[in-house]
């Protein structure tokens, strides 16, 4: 009967959590490759103002965009969603300059090499990523 109890306990607590987002990809971050950029909150609001070609591109997952918006004019291409975010990086242009950010960096530091290795060559990613966007104050579209 007591290891009953502690079992419903145990179930009973672990219900009042909040849902956690499966996550497919558990490698350790990738190291960014020579040719990208990583760039400040304050250097990215300049090189969106300086290049009206610029794609932005979230590789967050599409809970994060509904909690905490994204940065204007982002497309989403969802890192973990191999099949999203090869389907909607396929339609890009790889000669056009391109900013990545995640959550926090990983993320886009595993977007820039796969799409080095795909032929994109004026990448830069956000360093901190949206939480470091965040923290500094930027505009976000929600």
């Amino acid at each position: 009967m007591r290891t009953f109890l502690l079992f419903i306990l145990a179930i009973g607590l672990n219900a009042c959590r909040p849902p956690q987002p499966a996550t497919t990809d558990i490698s350790p971050p990738e190291t960014l490759p020579a040719s990208v950029k990583e760039l400040t909150p304050d250097q990215v609001v300049n090189l969106i103002q300086a290049t009206p070609e610029l794609v932005i591109l979230d590789a967050r997952e599409e809970w994060e965009i509904k909690q905490d918006g994204l940065i204007a004019g982002a497309i989403y291409v969802d890192y973990l969603n191999r099949g999203r975010f090869t389907e909607n990086t396929a339609k890009l242009d790889p000669k056009k300059p391109t900013l990545l950010y995640c959550a926090i960096g990983e993320r886009s530091r595993r977007c820039a090499a796969l799409l080095t290795e795909k032929g994109f060559t004026q990448l830069s990613v956000l360093s901190g990523g949206f939480e470091a966007w965040l923290a500094s104050g930027k505009q976000v579209q929600k």
